[in-house]
């Protein structure tokens, strides 16, 4: 009896011992696969969509793992309410995050658990410290992803619709593409067009024509070079007040003296056309003109016969 039960407390104390390496040797794989063995520091990310990132989710570096969430808080963040993902990283992989890397928080597998992927930056820059915060950038979740892909099938499925309508009518000659793709004509036409366009081209390389002339003449260009160089001598003139345009644009007194003969002569015409003074009176008098005309008349005559017979016009006596 006693024997017996010395073997019983045997096997229990067995059962207990194994039951306890086993309990070790998990604790020390979830420790390893936790790094909760290793030297750790504290980072920091901070986004305005998490996307159901849960505490512990793994953190990795160019797809390796370098630690965990640590833990997720809401926090109000240059007057926003923002998302603080505090994580815990290895200490032994600090020299990978630099200044400028990149924090996003991605998928493993399509629809999979989140996790918090860093992109490094180029090790010339400065290695990020305890309790620093990492850059972040936001990225479209895989439910709006799938969502938008379903948006885009939706109208390619559309758009194929429509285009096989249309096709359609154009396999029958229906509306101005059927009926232009059907009518001969339209080869035709085209087919004279083209050749008219070589002629053309051919006329302009052989030199024939007034289109030949102007592409291959450089007197036109140096024509217009010439009278571009001659405006802006002008303009040139112009801004040094040099000849009468030049001295009107910066004398205000020529301008006066302009302005005021301008205004005479205005008021003097203004009176001839109102039949005032003689030389209003002439304008409007119909008679006075025929006089003066027929006496123009008269005396060019008497000038022409003085030159023709000037003995009868012209006496001389002698003592």
């Amino acid at each position: 009896m006693p024997t017996s039960k010395l073997g019983h407390e045997l096997k229990v104390g067995a059962l207990i011992v194994a039951g306890l390496a086993i309990a070790l040797v998990a604790v020390l794989s979830v420790g390893e696969r936790q790094g909760l063995m290793k030297q750790k520091y504290i980072l920091y990310a901070v986004f305005s969509d998490v996307s159901g990132l849960q505490n512990g989710a793994p953190v990795r570096v160019s797809g390796y793992q370098v630690g965990v969430v640590n833990d997720i808080a809401m926090r109000e963040v240059d007057g926003r309410n923002r998302i603080v993902v505090k994580l815990r990283l290895e200490k032994a992989t600090q020299a990978s995050i630099r200044t400028g890397s990149v924090a996003k928080i991605g998928s493993m597998g399509l629809l999979g658990d989140k996790l918090v992927e860093i992109v490094p930056a180029t090790y010339d820059q400065p290695v990020l410290q305890h309790n620093d915060t990492l850059r972040t950038i936001e990225v479209m979740p895989p439910e709006e992803i799938l969502a938008r892909a379903a948006e885009i099938a939706d109208t390619i499925r559309s758009a194929a619709r429509s285009l096989n309508v249309i096709i359609k009518k154009v396999e029958y000659g229906k509306g101005t593409l059927g009926k232009i793709i059907d009518d001969p004509r339209m080869y035709v036409n085209l087919d004279s067009l083209l050749v008219t366009l070589n002629h053309l081209s051919l006329q302009i390389k052989s030199g024939q024509g007034t289109l030949a002339k102007l592409v291959k003449d450089p007197s036109l260009y140096n024509n217009l070079n010439q009278a571009a160089a001659n405006v802006s001598v002008i303009s040139d003139s112009l801004k040094r007040g040099q000849g009468s345009l030049g001295r009107m644009l910066r004398e205000p007194g020529l301008y006066a003296t302009l302005d005021s003969t301008s205004r005479r002569l205005n008021v003097i015409l203004g009176r001839i056309e109102k039949g005032e003074g003689t030389l209003g009176g002439l304008s409007q008098d119909a008679e006075m003109y025929a006089k003066l005309k027929s006496a123009s008349v008269e005396l060019d005559a008497l000038i022409k016969d003085i030159k023709k017979n000037p003995k009868k016009y012209l006496s001389i006596s002698v003592f």
